[in-house]
């Protein structure tokens, strides 16, 4: 599945002159359209944070010498390894967003257990569990939408 094509503005008003809901919706938009809810509570109790967040967070949602997938996918295995329950399913989500597969979030998973142990696996079952039941309701209303189609035909 490619990466969502999104239109996010782009804006010339420095991140520290920006409010902290429109540093937070601009990386929400570059994220593929994904709010993590740790993103939403910074917004929420400490704005200058959610600024900074979204400074920091350039290098994540752009394309350099890795790309923004491949760097979502280090950062899945990063947050796993470092045994962050929340924080797998945000990473797998945008991942996916950037034009992950199934196989690679499994597989930046698979580095985790390696370098972290079994743990890494049970830690992050839940949140890739929930990504991929989502994932599998989107591909089935996809093929609905497909067999709805081809009968107007």
């Amino acid at each position: 599945m490619a990466a969502k094509k999104n239109a996010c503005k782009k804006s010339d008003v420095p991140i520290d002159q920006k409010s902290a809901d429109e540093a937070v919706e601009e990386l929400g938009c570059l994220m593929g359209g994904y709010i993590p809810p740790a993103l939403e509570h910074i917004r929420k109790y400490n704005s200058e944070l959610a600024r900074s967040v979204r400074l920091i967070d350039r290098v994540m949602v752009e394309d350099g010498a890795l790309d923004k997938k491949t760097k979502r996918l280090i950062a899945l295995a990063c947050v796993a390894t470092r045994m962050c329950e929340d924080c797998v399913y945000p990473q797998a989500r945008v991942a996916k967003n950037f034009g992950a597969t199934r196989e690679e979030i499994v597989e930046a998973l698979h580095v985790a257990v390696v370098t972290g142990g079994v743990p890494v696996w049970s830690l992050s079952k839940k949140g890739i569990s929930k990504l991929f039941e989502e994932w599998d309701l989107e591909d089935g209303k996809k093929e609905e939408n497909l067999t709805k189609s081809n009968r107007k035909k």
